[in-house]
């Protein structure tokens, strides 16, 4: 019999996106969870035989990886083109002689018509007839900069991609061709006119437009990468890859049984699964209207021959979208979902769901579909995702979060009651208490450390329905309670207001010494420890108890004297850079 585990994951992982070829450099998706993380949800929550479910699969990182770890896979996306890219990651083991030999075949019928193309004056390929198949007039989301998927291409790239695709197709075998195609759908990702450059871009964002502001936008000054060479690598590394899942999945890999793969929707999972199936769930729902999966994927599954329908379309768990869908809609098809993963787990296991959103009341709609349907709400973590900010981050510190939280749920059997909050707490006040910990503790924070403290806190409080209801987006309130640096992109105390939160005087010494040191370090001129401790003592509210050798102290910890009279912060200090403000 499996055990079930009694405790929940409690701690974050360090991310190791690019330790895996089977997931990073094969091919691009638009989120994609680090593997490793994704490993030690697993490894906790189910034993090897076990079934584990993503009803979000996206690009495939819950399946393939529990198939890494010898559990069955079932995985669902209302994108055709999305299981496609799943299930070539997932599949093993694959002949690898086979698959060089299919690669040999197309480029002894294409490479050089396609080099021919390439050294073609653009005047002549505009008179040209594109002479293979491509798909034409096939229409883009409204937000595209161009109507068309094939307005997407110079006439350089639609002839060479044409031909390219035309003798891929001729190749007979299957699984062969299929690989094939998936190193073809990676390589359109660089082959547009959304591309911009190589530089300065992580490889699986892939340098388009696409990955980094999630929409269709033609580039100023498009690059034309050679065709041929784009395409060779992404074989390269396809093999790669499956190199890698012949290794670590094999024979373990059975279609239709130990691995499911299904277009389909998070919403009718019942129509082809049995109820209490599952041993485990680890899924990334999308984020409201964040992320337009089916929108976006329309250039691929154009090329690649996958409908994207009406009833697709209908049936996708997301706000806005070609349909416009409202926010009512959304939180009533992600119940529904939840419900019917409610339904297909087995009692008393368990749930993982990612989440990001900076406004509370979409974690309000989350959390109140999953007790809806009977899960209970067990606990929160801080999942850190890297260090690789997306455009919007970098242009919005303040509203766009790079983080996430994983909640862990479990079937208990019943439907579970919904907290009442407790109205004597003031939510406003919790938060303010909350985030003023984390800023003193941390001596500045940012946008997503306040957001991922401050989710869990009203969780546990049983304040978030109340808070969402009178606040709904944290950053209004943050922008009341506190300063926003826009050189560090953190937070801080205001000048001359009183923290609600209660701290001892050395907590806020420290605070105060490092944010006052780090000033004096940013034009040079370093305190001597009469300047510190002036400074400190005209902020707190007992400076005439708090002592001369508490301040040294503290100085001794934070920071050193270069000259016996002058402080200057350690380096361990300095990864953040400070305002000048107070």
């Amino acid at each position: 019999m499996t055990s079930v585990p009694t405790q929940p994951l409690r701690h974050a992982i360090r991310p190791a996106k690019q330790g895996a070829r089977r997931h990073y450099g094969s091919h691009p998706y638009f989120t994609k969870r680090s593997w490793n993380v994704v490993q030690e949800y697993i490894k906790h929550f189910s034993s090897p035989g076990d079934t584990v479910s993503d009803p979000f699969g996206g690009s495939g990182v819950t399946a393939v990886e529990s198939l890494v770890l010898g559990r069955k896979a079932i995985y669902a996306d209302i994108s055709q083109w999305a299981c496609f890219l799943a299930k070539q990651t997932a599949l093993a083991p694959v002949d690898l002689r086979r698959l060089e030999q299919a690669f040999r075949e197309v480029e002894d019928r294409c490479k050089r018509e396609i080099s021919e193309i390439w050294s073609t004056p653009d005047r002549e390929l505009r008179r040209r007839p594109v002479r293979d198949w491509y798909p034409k007039r096939a229409p883009l989301p409204d937000n595209s900069d161009v109507r068309f998927v094939d307005e997407l291409f110079t006439p350089r790239m639609l002839h060479g991609l044409a031909r390219l695709r035309t003798a891929i197709m001729e190749v007979a075998q299957g699984q062969t061709r299929d690989l094939l195609l998936f190193a073809f759908s990676a390589t359109l990702a660089r082959i547009n006119r959304t591309f911009l450059s190589t530089a300065n871009r992580s490889e699986s964002r892939g340098g388009a437009a696409i990955f980094s502001i999630y929409r269709y936008k033609i580039a100023k000054r498009p690059v034309e990468l050679p065709l041929w060479d784009q395409f060779a690598r992404r074989f390269e590394r396809v093999v790669q890859a499956k190199r890698e899942t012949n290794h670590l999945i094999g024979d373990f890999y059975q279609e239709n049984e130990t691995a499911v793969f299904r277009h389909a929707s998070a919403t009718s999972l019942l129509d082809w699964l049995q109820p209490e199936s599952v041993d485990y769930i680890y899924t990334d729902p999308p984020y409201g209207g964040n992320i337009s999966y089916l929108d976006l994927s329309t250039m691929w599954a154009a090329w690649l021959g996958f409908d994207i329908t009406i009833k697709d379309r209908s049936e996708e768990v997301i706000e806005g979208g070609q349909l416009r869908k409202s926010p009512e809609v959304y939180q009533h098809l992600l119940a529904v979902s939840m419900q019917q993963m409610y339904e297909i787990l087995k009692n008393r296991g368990w749930m993982s769901i990612v989440f990001a959103h900076r406004q509370t009341s979409y974690w309000e709609t989350l959390v109140d579909a999953c007790r809806q349907a009977g899960f209970q709400y067990v606990n929160t973590v801080v999942q850190p995702v890297g260090v690789v900010w997306s455009m919007h981050k970098k242009k919005n510190p303040i509203r766009v979060l790079s983080g996430e939280l994983v909640l862990n749920f479990r079937k208990v059997g019943r439907v579970a009651r919904r907290r009442t909050p407790p109205h004597q707490r003031d939510p406003t006040k919790v938060v303010r208490e909350c985030c003023e910990r984390v800023i003193v503790d941390n001596v500045g924070a940012t946008t997503e450390d306040l957001h991922h403290a401050l989710i869990p806190k009203l969780l546990e409080t049983g304040l978030l329905s109340q808070f969402s209801h009178e606040c709904g987006d944290i950053t209004p309130l943050l922008q009341r309670l506190f300063e926003f640096d826009e050189v560090t992109a953190q937070w801080y105390l205001p000048l001359g207001k009183k923290p609600v939160a209660h701290f001892s005087d050395r907590q806020l010494a420290r605070y105060y010494i490092v944010r006052f040191l780090a000033r004096r370090d940013r034009v040079g001129r370093p305190p001597t420890e009469l300047e510190v401790s002036r400074h400190v003592r005209s902020r707190l509210k007992n400076a005439h108890a708090y002592r001369k050798d508490g301040i040294v102290e503290i100085l001794s910890e934070i920071g050193y004297s270069p000259d016996d009279r002058h402080w200057r912060l350690a380096l361990g200090y300095k990864q953040h850079e400070f305002s000048f403000s107070t």
